[in-house]
């Protein structure tokens, strides 16, 4: 894992932090960009859990559910505190094989558990516990999104032998991730803007959901996001 420079002081999460739980399918890219987040703020605890067997979304649903709800459960959803489950994945080949269904699935149970369990604490509607975070092709349009308003030209990334050669590409010197996470706000409002659904309801082309964690994630650090950008 990439080590971030020291533009502040990491700060400790609090007892009763938020935690924002995150099963990606990658072992570098996302825990690199995640890590950017951690100790930023006392109020958000964010934990990155990559994959031990696979990238198989339906792997990454084992992994979870050993991780969470397993006899040796390491991990343990808060609902005070409003902790989160993220699934961060790629389409890939899983659309077509009909392995991404099943993590929505999954989701939506916990969802429906947590429904009932956040009834102990407030009478408000409960919130979404678990969510997946699809990006098509991969992780790297949510890269783009940092820099760029406007989706990609097909023809520009055909010429590429990979979407990620294409954003590394496009993004001078590449995505630093030591910096470039700090631009978090634009990254938010460039994906929501080019967001569209297929008829699956699955994120169409050049689109990416992980806009929704960035969200989440940004509530709890954006005024120190804004001091360590004026630092960098």
């Amino acid at each position: 894992m990439i080590t971030r420079r020291k533009y502040y002081e990491k700060l400790q999460p609090t007892k009763d932090a938020h935690k924002v739980y995150i099963v990606c399918e990658g072992k570098g890219t996302e825990p690199d960009y995640f890590a950017f987040f951690e100790g930023l703020s006392s109020n958000l605890e964010v934990v990155v859990i990559p994959p031990e067997d696979g990238s198989d979304p339906m792997k990454l649903k084992a992994l979870a559910e050993s991780k969470f709800f397993g006899d040796d459960s390491k991990f343990r959803i808060d609902y005070q505190a409003h902790d989160t489950l993220w699934f961060v994945i790629d389409t890939d080949s899983w659309e077509r094989e009909g392995k991404i269904s099943p993590l929505r699935r999954f989701c939506s149970s916990i969802n429906s558990e947590g429904a009932e369990a956040w009834k102990k604490y407030s009478e408000v509607k409960p919130y979404s516990v678990c969510n997946v975070a699809q990006s098509n092709p991969s992780f790297e349009i949510w890269l783009y999104y940092h820099f760029f308003e406007d989706r990609p030209v097909a023809e520009d990334v055909e010429s590429h032998p990979s979407f990620k050669e294409y954003v590394n590409s496009v993004i001078s010197g590449g995505f630093d991730f030591q910096r470039d996470p700090a631009r978090l706000e634009a990254a938010i409002a460039n994906s929501k803007a080019n967001f569209i659904v297929d008829e699956a309801s699955s994120p169409d082309l050049y689109s990416t959901e992980v806009y929704r964690l960035g969200e989440e994630i940004l509530g709890f650090v954006n005024k120190n996001l804004e001091r360590l950008r004026n630092k960098m």
